[in-house]
């Protein structure tokens, strides 16, 4: 197959000089006459005179450029880098509903790393379920969902009633709340942090009260 960018680099496109195969080696070569010279044996009179040969090397062949560089070959078109897809769950059973129940707690929270949230059905107890999304399979119909988190007790408790209809998905959010006193919230949007403010100032207030109780003994 001919490459339609041309030979690679540091070969000639062009055959080498030589004597071809199946013809004899021996024996002197006829030196050839300067051109213009008369040859012996041939009436000079009446033929024009040879043209003046071509310098030695590469033999020069019609229809092939002599000048310039070689074309230079396209760089390789870079793929774009594959974008990292969020995780996908398989589709529900045929007949049922699925809920995508997205559990989160604020980043000052830290301390719920260590427990887990729950979710209740319909009164039954539920899976215990992970900070993140979890599929939750349901039949159609209304569904009344609980979430709350396994705590030293209980706490955290948000309550939605969530119609559920075959093949579909729902997205619900539930949010973990700033103390472990308030309860937390669910959603089909993502929810604000229940008790940020409260636990605001309360934090304030603490700082306040600590700082007095450390500069009392300077007063007296």
């Amino acid at each position: 197959m001919t490459n339609p960018y041309g030979p690679p680099p540091g070969q000639s496109p062009y055959p080498q000089q030589g004597v071809p195969p199946g013809y004899p080696q021996s024996g002197p070569m006829p030196q050839q006459q300067p051109p213009g010279y008369p040859q012996q044996g041939y009436p000079q009179q009446g033929y024009p005179q040879q043209p003046p040969s071509p310098p030695q090397g590469y033999p020069q062949l019609q229809g092939y450029p002599q000048s310039g560089p070689m074309p230079q070959q396209p760089p390789p078109q870079q793929m774009p880098p594959q974008q990292q897809m969020p995780p996908q769950f398989p589709p529900p059973p045929p007949g049922m509903g699925r809920l995508l129940i997205d559990c989160s707690f604020h980043w000052l929270g830290w301390a719920f790393l260590l427990f887990k949230p729950q979710v209740t059905i319909n009164g039954q107890p539920g899976p215990v379920l992970t900070w993140g999304k979890n599929p939750i399979d349901l039949p159609p119909g209304q569904h009344q969902i609980q979430v709350h988190v396994n705590y030293l007790w209980k706490i955290g408790h948000a309550t939605a009633v969530i119609p559920v209809g075959a093949g579909q998905q729902l997205d619900v959010f539930y949010r973990a709340p700033a103390m472990v006193f308030v309860d937390g919230a669910i959603g089909p949007t993502p929810q604000a942090t229940p008790g940020m403010g409260l636990t605001i100032g309360v934090s304030i207030a603490v700082f306040v009260l600590v700082l007095l109780v450390g500069l009392l003994p300077l007063a007296l």
